[in-house]
């Protein structure tokens, strides 16, 4: 089943988040399995959000854990928290 994940984190900016992504995807051509959609914000003043939709829980989790979380770790960001909601329907054209 089909997931979105809401993902926010204080003490987060563009150039952080830039730069875990080059780490987690450097290759924008070849994104995770599973992975639908991903879009990134601003969330107000030193927060950032992400929402992604995902084929599945699991798929979000295994990417989560083996590749953002060390790449955030690496460059040492703060923490952030998801949470994963059941997706009812998406469109993605």
């Amino acid at each position: 089943m089909a997931v979105m994940v809401h993902s926010r984190g204080a003490g987060w900016n563009p150039e952080l988040y830039q730069a875990t992504i080059d780490k987690a995807i450097p290759d924008r051509t070849n994104p995770p399995a599973g992975l639908l959609a991903h879009v990134a914000t601003p969330a107000g003043e030193g927060e950032w959000q992400v929402v992604d939709v995902w084929e599945s829980e699991e798929a979000f989790r295994a990417f989560l854990e083996k590749i953002v979380i060390p790449a955030a770790m690496e460059l040492g960001a703060p923490p952030f928290d998801s949470t994963v909601f059941e997706v009812y329907n998406y469109l993605i054209p």
